[in-house]
């Protein structure tokens, strides 16, 4: 009787606490199985973890998570010429100053793009010291290109408020 008791007592002391834990569990997005002449395996894709919050049932985390990774590249020219320019202010609200500190500014101009790279203006810059009126624009990233004779010198990632 008193052997029965203890293998009760610890058949419990196992059992209790096994019940209590939770294997991991991933909901899964697709998965198969995969067999050949040399081996098999099995594999899952997409393997998400919800965490959720209030009573609207609102996943706030997860293993999966939405990126985006943009390259911007440019062909510029790498010398003295791009250290003469300044565009400020960075981020600016309706005004966009350039100026040539050191550089000649003739025969330059300037192209805005938007974050995808669509052309939205090119104009000519008349003066070393020059104003941009932007407030037409909404509020976004835009990336400004100088060039002279036809070749880029600078690039600029502004921020419009």
């Amino acid at each position: 009787m008193k052997r029965t008791s203890i293998q009760c007592f610890f058949l419990m002391l196992f059992l209790v606490p096994i019940s209590l834990l939770k294997a991991q569990s991933a909901v899964l997005a697709t998965g198969a199985n995969a067999t050949g002449s040399n081996g098999s395996v099995s594999y899952s894709v997409g393997q998400v973890a919800y965490l959720v919050k209030g009573s609207n049932r609102q996943v706030s985390e997860g293993v999966q998570q939405v990126f985006e990774i943009t390259t911007l590249a440019t062909n510029e020219i790498s010398n003295s010429t791009e250290e003469g320019i300044l565009l400020y202010p960075n981020p600016f609200k309706d005004y966009l100053y350039l100026d040539f500190t050191t550089n000649n500014f003739k025969g330059s101009e300037y192209q805005l793009f938007d974050s995808q790279g669509k052309l939205i203006k090119t104009d000519k810059i008349s003066q070393s010291k020059s104003e941009f009126n932007f407030s037409y624009l909404p509020s976004a990233m835009y990336i400004i290109r100088i060039n002279q004779e036809g070749k880029n010198i600078k690039t600029f990632k502004i921020i419009k408020k």
